[in-house]
């Protein structure tokens, strides 16, 4: 049980560092950190209880039978509720952190948060499984770092927002992207088994979806490095237009 649980956290804590070592101007102390993967695990607990209003409000759809109901069920028993869940974790995990004071952060914490519900759905998938090591192959490639980027598009959208981007558009974007990702994405996962015949197309649909959110992930994380480094580069001296060229020595003319 032991080695299924460090299995089912090695991809998030590669992730975590990895994320941890891209903030290289101003690191987040590693408490925080470790405080954000916290929240993230609580999360999961309030994704429960947001599906269980669901199911009573007879929102809940749980059909795998066909594409309507796979599309539904990513929606509502996964998507929504989940990114609803990490998004309410993250603002009470920020509200009051004296830390946060870098557009990166914001993509820093939202990973960890992200990370923390990962790890653990991803060990009470592993538990359950009769593969474990199958299971946590597919899903630390897959499922983990889909959590992770997501997570980042949220961090991504709350920095904005929060440092000066009172925009309605930005705001919806924080809750509204992640959640159009994660759906997705679910709805291609729940589809495959539906049309075996579609297999192969839908894997291949599945793998550029991937592919695409790394490298969306990869230009946000690189647009707040950027919006970082301009903030920290102290602005000209006035009257200074740039580097002086030292004066001629005498007889020489000038250019």
């Amino acid at each position: 049980m032991l080695l299924v649980i460090i299995t089912a956290l090695i991809p998030a804590l590669i992730l975590g560092w990895w994320i941890y070592k891209k903030d290289s101007l101003r690191p987040e102390p590693l408490r925080m950190l470790y405080k954000a993967f916290l929240y993230g695990v609580g999360s999961t607990f309030v994704t429960l209880v947001i599906t269980s209003f669901l199911s009573m409000a007879g929102l809940m759809i749980y059909d795998l039978g066909s594409f309507a109901g796979a599309v539904g069920t990513a929606l509502f028993a996964a998507a929504l509720p989940e990114e609803i869940s990490k998004l309410l974790m993250l603002w009470l995990f920020m509200r009051k952190n004296p830390y946060y004071d870098e557009y990166l952060d914001g993509i820093v914490y939202a990973a960890c948060v992200g990370l923390g519900f990962a790890a653990t759905e991803n060990v009470l998938y592993l538990v359950q499984s009769t593969d474990w090591v199958g299971t946590g192959i597919i899903r630390g490639l897959t499922a983990v770092p889909a959590h992770f980027a997501i997570a980042c598009a949220m961090g991504y959208f709350y920095s904005k927002r929060h440092f000066g981007d009172r925009s309605k558009l930005t705001a919806a974007c924080v809750l509204a992207v992640p959640v159009i990702i994660h759906w997705v994405y679910d709805a291609l996962a729940f589809s495959e088994g539906i049309y075996p015949a579609l297999s192969v197309v839908i894997n291949i649909l599945f793998v550029l979806l991937i592919w695409w959110i790394y490298r969306s992930t990869m230009r946000r994380i690189n647009t707040m490095q950027q919006l970082d480094q301009s903030r920290m580069t102290p602005p000209p001296l006035p009257g200074n237009n740039g580097p002086q060229l030292p004066p001629p020595f005498p007889g020489q003319n000038q250019p």
